[in-house]
């Protein structure tokens, strides 16, 4: 029997070339900075496109040097782990409750916080600003940590509520017939089978927090705590941009954000593949 050979149609033709147009789209800027922070700073511009057969290892020590990209990373890391830690324990709890049991004003209650998402965030910046240095908080990584928190509560209680809300709850019945309390079943019981919500929450949080930049370059002050996007602003001279330590710069800082995506990748694919994650 011969190998049957398969029908190429216009339908795939356009959907493997929207996929390839998408992915040189997003490929390109990860490439262009991967080769730019092993050129010198005159070479960028002149042949963007082209790898350099002498690369500059000297722009990541430069960065270093310049503005402690190491320790800002894992300033940046503290703050938004930390942060991700917060937000999943109370929101996966207040979700639970809010799906499962009869509180009072509880629709009430999820309206606000659904509410809360149309607020522009850069709206509430001047506010949180005033209150940290009012209270004399500020030059704190935990004040940042709070405050990321806080402004992300209302996404990820929303989501984690409506993927409870898709959980059988005879789960629960015969947890609880197993003498389960309330903190037991959460934690044994939903938390096990949530976990591809809680990875897609994590993952939208980290991605914030690591990257914020105005919140952090105000409250932020001492070098020592400043986080990665304050010490890549930090790049920027009065008198000039040194463009190859700047790229040099953000390929140290795309570490982790690419680790912890790959380690949460499987996580996030059922999350959206189950279709329990609802709009």
């Amino acid at each position: 029997m011969g190998i049957m050979k398969k029908k190429v149609t216009p339908g795939k033709i356009l959907y493997w070339s929207a996929a390839s147009v998408w992915f040189m789209a997003a490929a390109f800027p990860l490439y262009f900075t991967f080769i730019s922070s092993f050129k010198d700073n005159s070479q960028i511009f002149s042949a963007f496109l082209v790898p350099t057969f002498q690369p500059v290892f000297e722009n990541y020590v430069m960065a270093q040097k310049m503005a402690g990209i190491l320790r800002a990373t894992a300033n940046s890391l503290l703050v938004s782990i930390s942060a991700i830690a917060i937000m999943l324990l109370f929101c996966t709890m207040a979700g639970y409750v809010t799906a499962r049991k009869k509180v009072p004003f509880a629709s009430a209650f999820s309206g606000l916080l659904i509410a809360a998402l149309m607020i522009p965030i850069q709206s509430a910046i001047v506010p949180i600003v005033q209150m940290v240095s009012s209270l004399g908080l500020k030059n704190h990584l935990w004040t940042l940590t709070i405050i990321y928190a806080g402004l992300n509560m209302a996404l990820v209680f929303f989501i984690m509520k409506n993927y409870i809300e898709g959980i059988p709850s005879d789960l629960d019945e015969a947890a609880m017939i197993d003498g389960c309390s309330l903190t037991k079943i959460v934690m044994l019981v939903i938390i096990p089978v949530a976990k591809p919500a809680m990875a897609t929450c994590a993952i939208i949080t980290f991605l914030f927090t690591y990257n914020e930049l105005p919140i952090a370059n105000v409250l932020i002050n001492d070098k020592n705590l400043r986080t990665i996007s304050v010490a890549l602003l930090s790049l920027k001279g009065d008198f000039g941009v040194l463009y190859s330590v700047i790229f040099a710069a953000i390929m140290i800082s795309l570490v982790p954000t690419v680790t912890i995506y790959l380690l949460a990748q499987e996580k996030v694919e059922k999350s959206i593949a189950s279709g329990m994650v609802k709009g």
